[in-house]
């Protein structure tokens, strides 16, 4: 079972830490490259989900419960974002 992580070199920051009364969002950038990315809504509540660590299937269920939803729902669509987020180097499996 493939297992996700957030990159090594990424730094990030929630923006819920810094004002809880708005939509989640992250600031994400692999340092010291960049460039930074935005991640808001329910890919900023997956990213928090992958900060967790898991399978996709985790990830998903974590999400969704932060969510308030199914994670059936959100399955395919947080495999896809996962992905990208692979493709981009900002999240990494092992």
């Amino acid at each position: 079972m493939t297992r996700y992580r957030i990159a090594d070199d990424v730094a990030w920051v929630s923006h819920e830490e810094l004002d809880a009364d708005s939509l989640p969002s992250a600031y994400v950038a692999r340092v010291p490259h960049g460039p930074p990315t935005t991640l808001e809504g329910p890919a900023c509540v997956v990213w928090l989900a992958l900060a967790e660590g898991g399978s996709r299937d985790e990830i998903a269920a974590t999400a969704a419960l932060m969510w308030g939803i199914e994670a059936d729902e959100i399955r395919d669509d947080v495999l896809v974002l996962v992905e990208e987020l692979v493709a981009l180097g900002l999240a990494s499996t092992g």
